[in-house]
């Protein structure tokens, strides 16, 4: 027959016995920081490392080729760099905008929401202000 637990009838505990706070970070711990980690993670962690690299190469051939290496050329196509900057500034307002209303609304769960939120509007800011800095041409003038 299953124990009651805070007040729900029928509710299965986590953990049976008694435990204290250390013994309960301890085995949530041990989780993470025993045993390896397994080869999808080292096959994804080194994908992703190459896209890091293939990003840090494009950042270098954009600064010493200049702009022109992306096709803007004529007035026009700078559109797509003016798009793309207005579009993290908009992702970074709507991260604020999410953190906000679950604030104003009091949610108890809004925790976890709010940091990736909040999260979320730090990278976009990050993002949006190398767009100025990479699209002047000279950025060493910066």
């Amino acid at each position: 027959m299953a124990e009651a637990i805070a007040g729900k009838p029928g509710a299965l505990p986590v953990l049976r016995g008694r435990h204290d706070l250390p013994e309960i970070s301890g085995r949530i711990s041990a989780i993470v920081l025993d045993g390896r980690l397994p080869r999808y993670f080292w096959t994804a962690f080194f994908a992703c490392f190459v896209f890091v690299l293939i990003f840090l190469y494009s950042i270098t051939y954009l600064i010493s080729v200049g702009v022109g290496a992306y096709g803007v050329n004529i007035p026009v196509v700078w559109g797509t760099m003016i798009g793309n900057f207005v579009w993290w500034i908009g992702i970074g307002h709507a991260g604020t905008l999410i953190s906000a209303v679950l604030l104003l609304l009091r949610q108890p769960w809004r925790a976890s929401i709010n940091r990736f939120a909040e999260a979320m509007t730090l990278f976009a800011v990050a993002m949006a202000g190398l767009f100025p800095i990479l699209h002047l041409g000279r950025p060493w003038f910066f």
